[in-house]
């Protein structure tokens, strides 16, 4: 009882849940006004934007928005009700939906997946002329991902050989981040490892911890890394012998059908603006090259070292008792690109950009034009298929470990509708629809705030004569934000002078 006390008391601290105003954020009002500008703009360019990209736009615009539908709730005491205006759940730019993304996958792998044990973060970035042949070649991406991961498992094996350790079996889980703090397009890799091995003793799997990664051999993995990948462009004939640029390898479709997401792509990792009167230009300034061939791996730090334009960070450890820095660590490589909180519209119109820390040159904040900021969102979208995480060694699918050390294999992530307990034979989510909210968004959402009851869910509204019928009775704004109209018109070309498209 005295549990089951705690635990109500715990949850009637809660907030209360108040409906979310992305109309009123500074990123929903630039994209409001200015998406349909840029587009057309694009378009009369004869350059058009690819499907997924215009899609992922509309989601955002209609994310926590009552006017495209909502969620009914009533309250089991008073008949009181509210509502809950469904999410986009796109993992491309949404503030709001990459929160909820992140938080889930920190209490999915800390409370479900990952055994307690100490663990290691390594941190790799590529070279400026790699990062657009990863965006855009899937399978080239995914061939450098096992290079990487295979030379940090052979590292970590080797480690405990040395120490005696037979059979030893490393796990890792990667996650693909694919910006800076610029919104520049940097694809990067955040690999979780054990920090250790797993060996069977008696035929039962055994955890085995290792001493920390030293500075040098930290030195060493990242030049195995550089050299193997670099072998591998060499190969396919990318590269020379001399580590110069041959030729680029072939693009996805995608990027070869679509000029305007290649070139804003690409512009995006040289830190440069596609589009409108300041493109070329560049946004900041930033290093390139793959190096040469006989550099010597460089000790930038603590476990830090860089060769041939690869960087590796291997300094953050996190021991076995340490969960809940386990969980910040896993929502900090899981994060989204964009906060609202570092974003802010001028009054000439120009959005500014707070970068999270001053860089070297004393840069606080960049500053971009409407339609260069939502070029930079649209280079940040994964494409279609692009797997964000990627699971390795005895956390992978296959692996005759995974069951075995695993907290709760049958857990499942992401959340369940449903608020009843699961019985016998169901399999169950992670956390049930209101659990999940009161823990990413710290909200009661399932308190009534007339009576303190309990709501439950009634029914989802998603017809059109459905919804404006209850806004109106509820008292809520039933016509969705209205969209900022295309400021550019189409020219009569004239053989007697210059002319082109101006803005109205």
């Amino acid at each position: 009882m005295a549990i089951h006390a705690r635990h109500d008391l715990e949850r009637s601290s809660l907030p209360r849940y108040a409906r979310r105003r992305p109309e009123f954020t500074p990123c929903y009002r630039i994209v409001q006004e200015h998406l349909s500008t840029f587009v057309a703009e694009r378009e009369a360019e004869g350059r058009p934007l690819p499907k997924y990209v215009l899609e992922e736009f509309e989601a955002y615009l209609k994310c926590g928005i009552p006017a495209y539908g909502f969620l009914r709730l009533q309250c089991e005491t008073c008949n009181q009700e509210k509502i809950v205006a469904f999410s986009c759940k796109r993992r491309g730019f949404c503030p709001s939906c990459c929160a909820r993304r992140q938080a889930e996958a920190a209490a999915h792998l800390v409370e479900n997946v990952l055994p307690i044990i100490p663990y290691r973060q390594f941190v790799l970035s590529f070279p400026i002329p790699l990062r657009y042949w990863l965006h855009s070649n899937r399978l080239l991406y995914a061939k450098v991902h096992s290079i990487v991961i295979r030379e940090i498992h052979r590292c970590i094996i080797g480690r405990a050989q040395r120490e005696g350790i037979k059979d030893p079996t490393p796990g890792s889980i990667s996650f693909t981040q694919r910006w800076g703090s610029a919104l520049n397009l940097n694809p990067h890799m955040h690999v979780l490892c054990p920090d250790g091995v797993y060996t069977r003793v008696q035929g039962r799997a055994l955890f085995r911890q290792a001493d920390a990664i030293t500075d040098e051999e930290v030195a060493s993995l990242v030049e195995a890394i550089a050299h193997r990948v670099m072998r591998h462009l060499q190969n396919e004939g990318y590269l020379s012998r001399e580590g110069d640029v041959v030729t680029s390898p072939l693009a996805d479709d995608l990027f070869r059908d679509y000029d305007a997401i290649a070139q804003a792509t690409s512009s995006s990792i040289a830190g440069k603006i596609a589009f409108g009167p300041n493109a070329g230009k560049y946004v900041t300034r930033i290093g390139s090259g793959f190096g040469y061939g006989e550099e010597i791996p460089l000790i930038k730090g603590k476990r830090c070292a860089s060769v041939n334009g690869f960087s590796l960070h291997a300094n953050t450890a996190i021991n076995s008792l340490q969960r809940d820095r386990l969980s910040q660590l896993i929502e900090y490589v899981a994060r989204g690109p964009l906060s609202n909180e570092r974003l802010q519209t001028r009054e000439d119109g120009n959005v500014m950009l707070q970068l999270k820390s001053k860089w070297a040159d004393g840069t606080s904040h960049l500053l971009f034009t409407p339609g260069e900021f939502i070029e930079k969102l649209a280079a940040l979208i994964p494409p279609p298929r692009s797997h964000l995480v990627r699971w390795a060694g005895v956390f992978a699918p296959n692996s005759p470990y995974r069951k075995e050390i695993t907290l709760r294999p049958a857990a499942k992530k992401g959340f369940d509708f449903t608020e009843t307990e699961g019985g016998a034979g169901i399999r169950r989510k992670n956390y049930t629809w209101s659990k999940m909210l009161a823990r990413v968004f710290k909200i009661e959402v399932l308190r009534c705030d007339a009576c303190g009851g309990h709501l439950r869910p009634v029914c989802a509204v998603t017809e059109p004569d459905s919804i404006r019928r209850y806004l109106r009775h509820m008292n809520i704004d039933y016509d969705p934000p209205p969209r900022g109209p295309p400021r550019i018109t189409q020219g009569v070309f004239d053989f007697d002078g210059e002319d082109q498209s101006l803005p109205k």
